[in-house]
Formats: structure tokens, sequence, C-alpha cells
């Protein structure tokens, strides 16, 4: 079993490594549709104390690393969010 985890985990790590690679510089579906209804133009950068504004982690200078980096912290947030909601669903089942 921990070999899977292991391996879903290396399998997770190397498509947010290559997703960063082959992302589209094209806008987003928020932005596309704010962009369609025309108030695209009234948005503002990120706030200050956003560590994760544009897609990118505020801390590291350099783009690439900057966007790699806000992929992985997504990835462990999303994954520390359903091992969670997973052990919420397993409580209430033995209850």
């Amino acid at each position: 079993m921990k070999r899977i985890i292991l391996l879903l985990a290396g399998l997770t790590l190397a498509l947010v490594l290559l997703g960063v690679l082959v992302a589209s510089s094209s806008p987003d579906g928020l932005e596309s549709v704010a962009e369609a209804l025309g108030f695209a133009g009234r948005a503002s950068e990120g706030a200050a104390w956003s560590p994760l504004a544009d897609y990118q982690f505020r801390a590291i200078n350099s783009p690439w690393p900057a966007q790699v980096a806000a992929g992985l912290v997504g990835v462990a947030l999303m994954y520390g969010f359903g091992v969670l909601f997973g052990r919420l669903v397993r409580r209430g089942r033995r209850s």
C-alpha cells in the first residue's frame, strides 16, 4: 500500500512539474469569462499579503521556479484537504 502511495505522489509531482512546462499562456476560465463579460479591465493585482497571486509563489523572483513552487503548494493543499475529508468520512461511517 505504501508503495502505491509513493508511486502516486511521485506521479503527481511529475505532472505538476510537466504541467508548468506545457501550461497555456491563454487566460484561465475565470479570466476568459471576465473578458467576455467586459469587466476584466477592472481587475487588480493580488493583494500584497497573497503568497500565490497570479499562480506564482511571491517569495521566488524567477518566474518558472515561482510557478513550480505555487503548483507544488497547491497540490500539497489539495492532498491535505483530501486526507482530511477522507478521515471525516471514515469517522462518520464508524458512528
